[in-house]
């Protein structure tokens, strides 16, 4: 079974910042496409994760777990002690639901946009 974890966003009030860094320290290129930047490994021609702007309740790196039904799945965590922090964000390959682990991680719930 593949790894649920499909992606990864570092989110922050220093984005610019944060970006140079993870340039300088780890030699990943960017693309900044407004509301994200996406993050290349070198050699490689597909992103693996972004940094994003600051976001109410959420920073650092939040992991996007894929889910086949992202009201299901926001749902279940709900029933399972997840706050949920912001639902049905649209983004560039599908929605995604921010929750917070009963822990205090945070978790993004992504469904993948038909297509892609």
């Amino acid at each position: 079974m593949p790894s649920p974890f499909v992606w990864f966003d570092n989110i922050g009030s220093a984005r610019q910042e944060t970006t140079r860094f993870l340039q300088n320290a780890f030699g990943w290129a960017d693309q900044d496409i407004g509301p994200m930047t996406f993050l290349t490994a070198d050699g490689q021609d597909k992103p693996f994760a972004a940094t994003a702007d600051a976001m109410e309740g959420v920073s650092g790196w939040v992991p996007y777990l894929e889910v086949e039904d992202l009201a299901e799945a926001v749902a279940n965590a709900r029933a399972h002690g997840a706050v949920i922090l912001a639902e049905n964000l649209k983004g560039p390959a599908g929605d995604a639901s921010f929750i917070r682990d009963p822990g205090g991680a945070p978790l993004a719930l992504w469904k993948r946009a038909p297509g892609m």
